[in-house]
């Protein structure tokens, strides 16, 4: 499967709303972080399409058998990057609700910001990793704004060693570099974007973007 492959956005309109509110720099802190969940639950919907599934059959009130297929999601981990994964990793849980949560802290060194190859880079800090075992399960991985990949790259780096099934990271806005940059980190991964947006300011931020999510959703 080719990289342009990989990456899957969602063009629905109910999601595709959502995202204009989130960029709103009117929408206030409380509705920014319920938008941040409704978009968890939408793009983890959309992320279940790449997911492990099983069929099952049950008895209906009818005494009739009926069979269909879930989300093998007692197989799934969801993984947050904090902090302001947290609602959109809510959201998608859910969906999902026999899902394992695990949560990696992760902050970018903003002095230390540069150019290699064409690309913006910067180190980045993952003070704390908490995540159950991934070997053979599904790995979500939820950040709301894939910038310069340079801490989803990380981070998939890591999870990928422990051998995941396979690697969905969902994320409402990405660009062209840190798609490649992740996907470069972890080859089999896959991308569940709700925009990716055209080029990123001298300080690494998307833009249009939607601003620090973090700061948004949370407070300074």
């Amino acid at each position: 499967m080719s990289r342009q492959e990989r990456l899957h956005v969602v063009d629905n309109p109910a999601l595709q709303g959502v995202l204009l509110e989130l960029r709103d720099r009117r929408t206030p802190r409380h509705r920014f972080r319920e938008l941040l969940e409704t978009a968890g639950l939408l793009l983890g919907y959309e992320a279940g399409r790449l997911l492990q599934t099983r069929v099952e059959e049950v008895e209906t009130p009818l005494g009739a058998r009926a069979a269909g297929a879930r989300v093998a999601d007692e197989e799934l981990v969801i993984v947050a990057v904090l902090r302001a994964a947290v609602p959109m990793a809510l959201g998608a849980a859910r969906l999902y609700p026999r899902a394992q949560l695990g949560f990696v802290a992760a902050s970018r060194l903003e002095e230390t910001g540069r150019m290699e190859g064409g690309r913006m880079i910067f180190d980045v800090d993952t003070p704390y990793w908490r995540l159950p075992r991934l070997t053979g399960r599904d790995v979500m991985i939820v950040d709301p704004m894939l910038a310069t990949g340079s801490t989803l790259a990380r981070i998939a780096s890591r999870i990928a060693r422990e051998e995941p099934r396979r690697i969905v990271a969902v994320t409402l806005i990405a660009t062209r570099q840190g798609v490649e940059r992740l996907l470069e980190a972890a080859p089999r991964a896959q991308v569940v974007a709700a925009a990716v947006d055209p080029e990123l300011n001298e300080k690494g931020f998307i833009v249009p973007g939607l601003g620090d999510a973090g700061d948004r959703c949370f407070g300074e």
